[in-house]
């Protein structure tokens, strides 16, 4: 496909090499007529209907042009800078649909996978050579009267011709930065960018230069201990903006928490120099690139240095090397040690699974049933006849009795059930019926028949007549 530019330039879209959440970006070169030798660019495209990249259009359109950033590295006395340069945009129509696109230099491996693959951790030396950088395309988008508002390792790109320097894109949030003395809240705009890393002011809805440094400092703690305190929590952007705003009133406690008492005293000094800006504060760049540069000396490392990112290929080589399944299974082992109980439930657990093996399934319950109806008829065989029901079952859960004729005219059940002789070959059966308990088994449902039913020749010949009784402790029974 090929897309013709506001300058009627045109470019040859190549291959799909990353999808974002409103576009999608794909290598590009010059349109010349012939197949490219390479694609050295990139296209990111989207519909016309989506803002970010509207914004990340317009934002380069006046603030990156080629000529304003060499101006300002002569004027910095920068040997290089950070920030991607503005080469074209505009519209383009494919099957109906219209779209946007804006071409930009092309950058080699973001720093998020670099930090992913690198068992989450960069060196301090890395890390502080990474914050200078930062901080000089900072000054300069700030310059501008912009906040970037999302800086954070996915953004940041590797140079495809110097690896040891790193370039900030992606400015689909960026926006001027605050002017007033009112600390304004804006709710619309509240918690905007990416949570683990967006600045308390940022929380509140306010762009502000401050907020840039907060987001930054986020990023250095992470890619030197390797997590931050909230990022279990990041659902809750509510909850995450009250971590940082307790780790901002107690700097030395958090950072504690984050680095387990080893603090680097840089990134210490660099959260304390941030606590002490107002919202509206322009930062004192070369106070902050300072710090990490004394640091630097510190490990005997110049600033124009290597960010290595060398332990990579020597942990891919190596299987053993990757100490994150290790740590898992030495962690397991000092649980198991710590937590008795859990350790008995793993021990019963082949017992549990074995009955349920042994059990039959419920889909076979007519097998079980011969067996249930053969206890029942066995005792008929060997018990002509049930003996009577003592005074004692007369209880809450009777509904009715049944009798002979010849104690059909007595009242009293209680008397009913002591004339009753236990001997007598010719005494006629006596049932108490009772209520069916709710959730009671089916094979207790059957022993309560064993014990109270009366074989069917005693009860046939002397049953006539069914008294209910409709107060256990009435005689009017």
């Amino acid at each position: 496909e090929v897309l013709t530019d506001l300058g009627k330039k045109q470019w040859l879209l190549g291959k799909s090499i990353g999808i974002g959440g409103f576009g999608e970006i794909y290598s590009a070169a010059p349109f010349t007529g012939k197949p490219p030798k390479d694609y050295p660019l990139v296209i990111k495209i989207e519909p016309h209907g989506n803002g970010p990249l509207f914004v990340e259009m317009h934002f380069y359109m006046r603030n990156a042009k080629s000529e304003d950033i060499e101006l300002w590295k002569k004027k910095k006395h920068l040997s290089s800078l950070g920030m991607p340069k503005f080469i074209a945009n505009g519209s383009h129509e494919y099957k109906g649909t219209k779209y946007r696109f804006v071409v930009m230099e092309r950058y080699g491996t973001d720093l998020w996978k670099l930090f992913l693959e690198n068992n989450r951790r960069f060196s301090e030396a890395t890390v502080y050579r990474l914050g200078i950088q930062i901080i000089d395309v900072l000054e300069y988008i700030h310059s501008k009267t912009y906040v970037h508002a999302d800086i954070k390792g996915a953004n940041l790109l590797l140079d495809l011709k110097n690896e040891n320097q790193v370039y900030l894109v992606d400015f689909g949030l960026a926006s001027h930065y605050t002017t007033k003395n009112e600390y304004k809240v804006d709710p619309k705009k509240a918690h905007n960018g990416t949570i683990e890393y967006t600045s308390r002011d940022a929380h509140m809805g306010i762009p502000t230069r401050r907020g840039d440094f907060e987001i930054l400092g986020y990023n250095l703690i992470q890619w030197l201990c390797g997590s931050l305190p909230w990022e279990k929590d990041l659902k809750n952007p509510a909850s995450v903006q009250k971590m940082k705003e307790k780790a901002f009133d107690d700097i030395e406690a958090f950072l504690d928490e984050c680095f387990k008492g080893k603090i680097p005293t840089p990134i210490n000094d660099f959260m304390d120099l941030l606590a002490e800006m107002e919202f509206n504060d322009t930062p004192n760049y070369d106070e902050f690139k300072d710090i990490f540069v004394g640091g630097l000396k510190k490990l005997g490392q110049k600033v124009e240095g290597k960010l290595d990112f060398s332990g990579i290929s020597d942990k891919k080589k190596k299987p053993e090397g990757t100490p994150k399944k290790v740590k898992k299974t030495e962690e397991r082992g000092r649980k198991a040690d710590e937590t008795p109980k859990r350790v008995k439930k793993d021990e019963v657990t082949p017992k549990r699974l074995k009955k349920a093996e042994e059990t039959p399934k419920r889909g076979k319950k007519a097998e079980v049933t011969p067996k249930r109806v053969k206890k029942v008829v066995t005792p008929r065989k060997i018990t002509p006849r049930a003996p009577p029901p003592a005074p004692h079952s007369l209880d809450e859960s009777c509904i009715g009795v049944l009798v002979d004729s010849r104690r059909e005219k007595l009242k009293d059940m209680k008397k009913i059930l002591e004339s009753i002789d236990d001997d007598s070959d010719t005494e006629y059966g006596i049932v108490i019926t009772k209520k069916r308990k709710a959730k009671k088994s089916t094979e207790e449902e059957e022993e309560e028949r064993e014990e109270e039913e009366v074989p069917k020749k005693a009860v046939r010949r002397g049953r006539k007549k069914v008294v209910y009784r409709a107060d256990s402790g009435s005689e009017d029974e």
